[in-house]
This record gives structure tokens, C-alpha cells and sequence, in this order.
């Protein structure tokens, strides 16, 4: 973990939690994706969107990628996007062999410091479930199962 993001995530734990996603209006940020192409968030309105925060080296995380690929397959058609955003310490390029390990079928963007400041991740995975105005409607901290997801998304959707 970059040490930037290490002292932002000790700090994150003693904050008040201002301008957190959920406490307003929509979100959006730009980011890059594996390839180097800049991406946002915004591209997706008008979907809900399953954004799912993790890095290479957490194993809870690659745990859920079975359930995130499933998901993804099951309600692509019902205008849901679930998105990866990697946290990491290496580079986008390092990450590449892990997504296609998986075989990662969803889009897979490689976030920064500022991203992860602004939705406050303190633990990995963590999981933010958009609605179709952008909005974050739930955080998820830590593994989750299909079921939850699935539950989760669902509730967006109403």
C-alpha cells in the first residue's frame, strides 16, 4: 500500500466522515482504466452501478470475484454495471495478470489516492452501490456474499 494511502486510511478511521458518498448528491470521479484511458463514473448514469474497491493482494477480495463475474453476467441486461476499482501499490500494468487470472469480465479501472480519500475506504473490499442518479445508496465494508450483493442491488433498482 502506497504510504499516502496507508496515512489516509488511519486518518479516514478517526474522521467525522464530511462529504461522504450517500450523504448527498451524485458522485462521480475520473480515474484511469488498466490500459491508461481515462473513465468516469458519469459514463454510467442512468444504470445502477455495483462499485466494487480491492486490491491484488487481499484475499477476501479475490474471494468475492466469482460472485462479482456471476453478477455481472446476471444482470448486465437489467442495466446494473458492476465496476472494480484496484487500490494498489504497484502500477495499473502489475495488475493485469491478477484480472486476467480471474478472468475478469467486468471493467476494471485502477483508482488513486484522491479516490480512495473520497469514498473513505478503510478496509478492503468495500463496496458502494450506486443508483441510476449516481447517488451511493450503500457501503459494503469488508467480504460479502452473492446473496448481499444481489439484495443490495435489488434495493437500488426500487
Amino acid at each position: 500500500m502506497r504510504w499516502s494511502l496507508a496515512i489516509f486510511v488511519l486518518a479516514g478511521l478517526m474522521s467525522s466522515g464530511c462529504n461522504k458518498p450517500g450523504s448527498g448528491g451524485a458522485v462521480d470521479f475520473t480515474i484511469k482504466d488498466l490500459d491508461g484511458n481515462t473513465v468516469s463514473l458519469s459514463q454510467y448514469r442512468g444504470k445502477t452501478v455495483l462499485l466494487n474497491i480491492w486490491a491484488t493482494w487481499c484475499g477476501p477480495c479475490k474471494k468475492e470475484i466469482p460472485d462479482l463475474i456471476a453478477l455481472h453476467n446476471e444482470m448486465k441486461d437489467k442495466d446494473v454495471v458492476v465496476l472494480g476499482v484496484l487500490l494498489e501499490s504497484e502500477s495499473a500494468e502489475a495488475s493485469k495478470p491478477t484480472v486476467k487470472e480471474f478472468n475478469i469480465n467486468y471493467p476494471v479501472w485502477y483508482g488513486d489516492d484522491a479516490f480512495a480519500q473520497q469514498f473513505q475506504v478503510q478496509a478492503f473490499p468495500t463496496t458502494v452501490i450506486i443508483d441510476k442518479n449516481g447517488k451511493s445508496v450503500k457501503t459494503m465494508i469488508g467480504l460479502q456474499s452473492k446473496a448481499k450483493f444481489e439484495a443490495a442491488v435489488r434495493e437500488a433498482l426500487m
